[in-house]
């Protein structure tokens, strides 16, 4: 048999076995469909939890809202991923107490609405901001600028209190972004180390604490849902600024639900929906892929201690006041 024999036997064999083959083929896509892979199971705790256990600091650098010209794309370009690490690059070599995070393709923390920005605020809540300090609104590390005549012109955070439940949980390239869960038989135990924080969440079903009981981080109540820590804080106090959020002056009708899902063995998947009908018109959702960090460190955040900023900044805008009564500049 000459080769061009060989050539034309073989090409016949294929042209027969194509059919077949495109059978077979269509036969197992529409029979026997795609297997999706299996979701992680964690590994679990001595008494039979998922272990959801480890430091989970927010090393990322995701906005909160999306830029309005995303609409409801939340997945960042080559080319925009670029943009805003050397946005951050720029940031961190003009700032102080600034460390920098490599961005993510996550184009906003909020996920819901889909577009990724605050839901529209009620016409009460809108005046209720806009009349705050006499016009200026919410008190924010920013707004200090604007006047400082008490200490009431400075949000929770500038005063060390508290960042709040979501502020302290959100994401940032500042200092201090540790969290830390710990787990105990009947106890869920959230760590953030910016501005001190513990959260001891109950997981026995009881009830919330009496509606006049309520605190800055408000009161949580736990339970698993599968591999998925439920977390339902409710009696808050009414009239805090959340950080973060700084031009939302929240009510008592404050409610947050956290899920936390590890999903692999270094990620924890973290969404939190805040409804506050006194202030949104809807609810809104934020989603964070914290990464696991054994090596990382949590250190004491003592911010009462030395911290003069506070008193100091008071006493320059009295002696600023001064200098303009006598005409001075």
């Amino acid at each position: 048999m000459n080769n061009r024999t060989r050539i034309s036997s073989f090409l016949a064999a294929v042209a027969l076995a194509v059919p077949v083959l495109s059978q077979t083929v269509s036969q197992r896509d529409t029979s026997k469909p795609a297997t999706a892979a299996k979701p992680y199971t964690p590994p679990k705790t001595p008494w039979g939890d998922p272990d959801l256990q480890g430091l989970w600091p927010g090393s990322l650098n995701i906005p909160l809202q999306r830029p309005e010209s995303f609409g409801e794309r939340n997945t960042l370009t080559d080319e925009e991923l670029a943009a805003r690490n050397k946005a951050e690059e720029q940031r961190v070599e003009n700032g102080h107490w600034i460390e920098y995070y490599a961005a993510t393709r996550q184009a906003s923390l909020i996920v819901d609405p889909k577009n990724g920005r605050f839901p529209p605020m009620t016409p009460e809540a809108a005046k209720r901001n806009r009349e705050m300090r006499g016009g200026l609104g919410p008190p924010s590390l920013a707004g200090v600028e604007k006047r400082a005549d008490s200490w009431l012109d400075f949000d929770l955070w500038g005063r060390c209190i508290t960042k709040g439940l979501i502020g302290s949980m959100l994401p940032g390239n500042l200092y201090n972004k540790g969290n830390q869960i710990l787990q105990e038989p009947g106890y869920f135990i959230i760590r953030n180390e910016m501005v001190h924080e513990t959260r001891v969440i109950p997981l026995d079903g009881r009830p919330h604490v009496g509606a006049n009981i309520r605190t800055y981080m408000g009161d949580g109540r736990g339970h698993w849902e599968g591999n998925t820590m439920v977390v339902e804080t409710t009696n808050f106090l009414p009239n805090i600024a959340m950080n973060g959020i700084n031009f939302a002056l929240l009510t008592d009708r404050l409610r947050i639900v956290e899920r936390f899902t590890r999903t692999a063995p270094d990620e924890l998947s973290y969404d939190a929906t805040v409804e506050d009908p006194g202030t949104w018109t809807r609810s809104w959702t934020m989603h964070v892929p914290f990464k696991l960090d054994p090596n990382y460190t949590i250190y004491e955040y003592a911010c009462h201690e030395a911290n003069y900023g506070l008193s100091d900044i008071l006493k320059g805008a009295r002696e600023e006041e001064k200098k303009k009564a006598a005409g001075q500049k």
